[in-house]
Formats: structure tokens, sequence, C-alpha cells
């Protein structure tokens, strides 16, 4: 089975770190979340999140719920 190591920027109004966290665990492994140091105009909070899950459209459909993704990457592993 093919993994894909995901790091992205979630910039986001009504999620908070415990949610984003508790809504991804169960579709990954070596889930990091940390605030992003990068400021936005609108603001809106963003987080940085690296997760290896076997499926990043599952990942980007939760956290679409949650807010805008960008800046991604996406590597096989």
């Amino acid at each position: 089975m093919i993994n894909y190591r995901l790091e992205f920027i979630l910039n986001t109004y009504n999620g908070d770190l415990a949610t984003i966290k508790n809504s991804l665990l169960e579709f990954g492994n070596s889930l990091a979340i940390d605030p992003a140091q990068e400021t936005d105009e609108s603001g809106g909070c963003n987080f940085k999140i690296n997760i290896q899950t076997e499926d990043p459209t599952i990942i980007f459909d939760i956290c679409g719920q949650f807010g805008r993704i960008k800046s991604v990457k996406v590597e096989e592993t």
C-alpha cells in the first residue's frame, strides 16, 4: 500500500487545534499540527499540518471543512 506524507497550511476561522487534531487522528500517522508563523491579513488562524496517510483525499476533505488549504506538498513514502 502506498503511503503519502502531506505538508500544508490550513487557514481557518472556525477550527481550534484540538478539534482539527481529533478529526484527523484516525486517518493518518505521525500527525503534527503547529501554529504557522506566517500571518494572514484576513484574521484567520494558520496551522501547519504534517501527516502520513494512505488517502490524501480524506485528509484534504476534512481540512476543507475547517477552512482554506494552501502551500500543499505531497510525497510518496
